[in-house]
């Protein structure tokens, strides 16, 4: 029998397995269990470590609940000290309306009755003067033509002259006063004194007022008075008439 070359680096002994089948198979399912009994030692200790952290984010999330309500009940207590302010917007307000809807038509009538005569001509004598007045209910007032705007009162005159007035001049001059507008004047006859040597003109007229006449002294202005400390009263809103 020849030997081996060394070259082919063969076995110097001859490798025969001589163990039976059955040992061989045992052996293969020790491997087996080994490698389950493993990958359940993994899968457990996986489980673990998912419940720990899942154990821990909750106690944190619990720790963060609790923060935040305590948060919130001191907020909540904070926000109770301004319990009052509701209730002082609402009173200011009020009387922002209030005011608001009393002074809707308020006019000085008496600077508007001393601007009004300023415009009267020298020649000119009035007999009759009537003030019409809006009210709150009744805000504006129309002087019913299809031209007509809406306004807060007129003011009704009648009169005569001694010498012929110039209507135009007259009406631009009532119309030129703050607060009046769309002044009309008509001649009505031309009359003889009882001595029947002059001659005199009547006539009749209408203005009507603006908002430019109102007089302004429900003008609301308020102060609001800031807390500094949980110990200061209570801020209290002024409503002070201008006028």
């Amino acid at each position: 029998m020849n030997p081996v070359p060394g070259a082919v680096h063969a076995p110097r002994t001859p490798l025969v397995n001589l163990l039976p089948p059955e040992i061989e198979q045992r052996r293969a399912q020790h491997r087996a269990r080994f490698i389950i009994y493993i990958a359940v030692l993994v899968f457990a200790v996986m489980l673990v470590g998912a419940w720990f952290i899942a154990m821990t984010a909750k106690s944190a999330a619990e720790s963060d609940l609790l923060l935040e309500q305590d948060l919130t009940t001191q907020k909540q207590q904070q926000l109770a000290q301004y319990s009052y302010i509701p209730g002082v917007q609402a009173e200011l307000a009020n009387s922002q309306n209030a005011r608001a809807w009393v002074g809707a038509t308020d006019i000085n009538w008496a600077t508007q009755l001393s601007a009004f005569w300023t415009a009267v001509p020298k020649n000119v004598a009035l007999t009759s003067v009537v003030v019409t007045g809006a009210n709150p209910s009744a805000p504006s007032l129309s002087d019913g033509t299809v031209f007509g705007v809406t306004d807060y009162g007129n003011l009704s005159f009648s009169g005569n002259a001694s010498t012929p007035i110039l209507v135009a001049t007259f009406q631009d001059a009532i119309d030129a006063l703050p607060g009046f507008d769309r002044t009309t004047i008509q001649v009505t006859s031309i009359d003889t004194n009882s001595d029947g040597t002059t001659d005199y003109w009547t006539f009749s007229g209408a203005t009507r007022m603006t908002d430019n006449a109102l007089s302004g002294r429900v003008t609301t202005s308020q102060e609001i008075v800031p807390v500094e400390t949980d110990s200061t009263p209570a801020p209290t809103a002024t409503n002070e008439g201008q006028g």
